[in-house]
């Protein structure tokens, strides 16, 4: 479904892992769904979907060009992974890392994607460790300068995902753009939003694994309770103002250890939408994140009209593609249907941006 806008409307793949990695769907299955959902365009992961990867076959080019031709997408992204800690007794060198970096340059172009999204050091480096070895660096703003004249030769830009904790403003994001502003060029790379980094509570799909997992599940609706308040209050949300009240309530130092990942934790409340509008021409691809749609049709903790309006309003144009992650957390619970999942997500899209009345 092709249209005029200046914010386009995809879906990411990975919405699709457990159709796909339970055979449910092939990956023309996951394309169809994408098209049955409105959607424009995809963003593919090639180490899952593509047999041969990192090796494209002309015959796999072949289906897939047929694909996208019959189900109406362009491919919008290549996911990277940038996956440094690959082999278990050693972390890759700078070289090796550049040279599997190319690997997503040439598939993209081969593709017909015009963006790669970079797992990037500022995104998720330093939470993950080798025992023994040091943080683990994926792709740094030395690799990236290294890497930006292949961009340039294939006509590839760089997606630097900005996501919770971090935001477009964060001075982490701006090192790889001033690398970029240094070597002229600054049009082969630029931010990409998630919207992880606007959730202001934990969701209903938080709650419900969580209490799943053995944590009572009161705790867990006072906690998500106070954080609303917080966030309609306009004020920040401080965890340990009401952990002497959860105490009282039976919630443990363990129960807090196991949910302290929740984004919406780390955070007091969700970063700037004024920031966002100032940097809206700086992003080049968007992740509209989702864990979770309510009986009303919306994100229950996110805000989802203040996020796009400020997209809009600084002039974005570009996709934003559904990236639904409610399946690693209802998943234990049965069956979840992400196809209906990201049906439901691009209608409140289209709603959001006025495309729907």
């Amino acid at each position: 479904m092709k249209t005029n806008h200046d914010i386009k409307l995809g879906v990411s793949l990975y919405s699709y892992q457990d159709n796909y990695y339970f055979h449910k769907h092939d990956l023309e299955g996951c394309l169809a769904a994408a098209a049955g959902s409105g959607a424009e365009g995809i963003e593919i992961f090639p180490e899952m979907m593509i047999p041969e990867w990192p090796y494209i076959s002309d015959a796999f080019l072949d289906k897939y060009y047929g694909w996208m031709e019959r189900y109406g997408l362009e491919t919008v992204c290549v996911d990277h992974f940038a996956d440094r800690a690959m082999h278990k007794n050693k972390q890759l060198t700078d070289d090796e890392l550049l040279e599997r970096s190319v690997w997503y340059i040439k598939a993209a172009k081969k593709l017909g994607a015009t963006h790669i999204r970079l797992l990037h050091s500022a995104h998720l480096g330093k939470l993950l460790t080798i025992p023994g070895q040091k943080p683990i660096d994926l792709v740094n703003p030395e690799i990236t300068g290294r890497l930006l004249p292949y961009c340039a030769e294939y006509g590839i830009v760089l997606a630097l995902e900005c996501h919770a904790p971090t935001s477009v403003d964060d001075p982490v994001q701006q090192a790889y753009l001033e690398v970029a502003d240094k070597l002229g060029l600054s049009k082969y790379i630029g931010l990409q939003v998630d919207f992880s980094s606007y959730e202001y509570c934990m969701s209903t799909a938080d709650v419900g694994m969580f209490s799943r997992q053995g944590i009572n599940r009161e705790c867990l609706e006072y906690i998500r309770e106070k954080q609303r308040e917080a966030y309609f209050a306009g004020k920040d949300f401080v965890f340990e103002e009401i952990e002497p009240e959860l105490k009282k309530m039976g919630f443990t130092d363990n129960d807090k250890r196991a949910i302290q990942h929740v984004f919406s934790l780390r955070q007091r409340r969700p970063a700037s939408y004024e920031k966002l509008k100032e940097y809206a021409s700086k992003v080049v691809y968007v992740h509209g994140k989702f864990y979770d749609i309510d009986e009303n049709g919306q994100v229950d903790n996110m805000d989802y009209p203040k996020i796009i309006k400020a997209l809009q309003e600084g002039g974005y144009k570009g996709y934003i593609c559904s990236e639904f992650e409610g399946n690693r957390r209802m998943n234990d619970a049965g069956w979840c249907d992400e196809i209906e999942y990201v049906r439901k997500h691009q209608e409140l899209m289209r709603k959001c941006l006025g495309y729907e009345k």
